[in-house]
């Protein structure tokens, strides 16, 4: 497969969302990553808060979904109280600590996170400093209104509760398996004060609703995977914003980048034999 050429084709697979609408970073629901939410204003004023340039790679679009997800809902205003999961040395923190916000983020142990490439690859936090290495939120305030604990999002703390928000950026795909996956986003909503949002992001099988992907390490989620996490959710009498599984019809929405991966454009990825990108999903707990 060559790199400059190999592409996705999303009208050969009837299972993608192709009669709904484009998604958009406007009125954000559960949806796909797609070249068109990169040109709205919004996200160049999100990359701006982040203290990054505009880039054509979905994990800074997961970074935006998330922050204009919370936003959409009132979530990100002084006095909110937010709790991250597998937060690694992500900025998302920093931003809502600047924006007033009063932030719980956590990782795996050290001990834990051992072995499985996040402390190789510089991804994994131990402190609270890891969180604001760009200094996004001034330092005073950053720890006036962040606090760093430890937590395996497979066995969530009773003590992890009344939160207004919950997030987690491409992280419930490693916590062993699919039903990991869905066991924990189902647990996150209990950490919620009754109306709270929940909104994560996680990988997405773009070419497959049978098979995919499913190690120690990494899952892929298919449709089917995601419908019953839906369910699941819903289920516990929560409401899960509806899904929209348009792929997109820009150039960008077919171009796959190959390993080893570029920093841009990075939309769509091919891991294993299957083409992929990021899905995000919001819940919110019943009232």
């Amino acid at each position: 497969m060559d790199q400059l050429t190999y592409s996705f084709d999303p009208g050969r697979l009837s299972f993608l969302g192709l009669a709904h609408p484009e998604p958009s970073l406007a009125s954000p629901t559960s949806q796909l990553c797609t070249e068109s939410q990169f040109r709205e204003p919004i996200y160049a004023g999100w990359c701006g808060e982040l203290k990054e340039v505009p880039t054509l790679h979905r994990k800074q679009w997961e970074f935006v979904f998330i922050l204009q997800v919370l936003k959409q809902h009132g979530m990100l205003s002084q006095g909110r109280r937010g709790l991250g999961f597998g937060c690694g040395k992500e900025p998302l923190a920093a931003v809502m600590a600047q924006l007033g916000c009063n932030i719980i983020a956590t990782d795996l142990s050290a001990a834990s996170a051992a072995g499985h490439g996040w402390i190789e690859t510089d991804q994994h936090a131990t402190a609270l400093e890891d969180l604001n290495v760009r200094g996004i939120c001034d330092a005073d305030r950053f720890r006036e209104r962040v606090q760093f604990r430890a937590e395996n999002m497979n066995e969530i703390s009773a003590n992890l509760e009344g939160f207004d928000f919950v997030w987690s950026s491409c992280a419930f795909e490693h916590l062993g398996s699919i039903a990991h996956g869905v066991r924990f986003v189902e647990n996150a909503m209990r950490c919620l004060a009754p109306g709270g949002i929940a909104v994560h992001t996680t990988e997405f099988n773009l070419t497959s609703n049978y098979r995919t992907i499913e190690s120690p390490d990494l899952v892929i989620f298919r449709k089917h995977d995601i419908e019953h996490l839906v369910r699941r959710v819903e289920l516990a009498g929560h409401r899960v914003f509806p899904l929209n599984l348009n792929p997109g019809s820009g150039e960008l929405d077919r171009h796959v980048d190959l390993p080893p991966y570029k920093q841009e454009p990075h939309l769509r990825l091919m891991l294993g034999d299957y083409v992929t990108t990021s899905l995000g999903l919001i819940a919110q707990r019943a009232r």
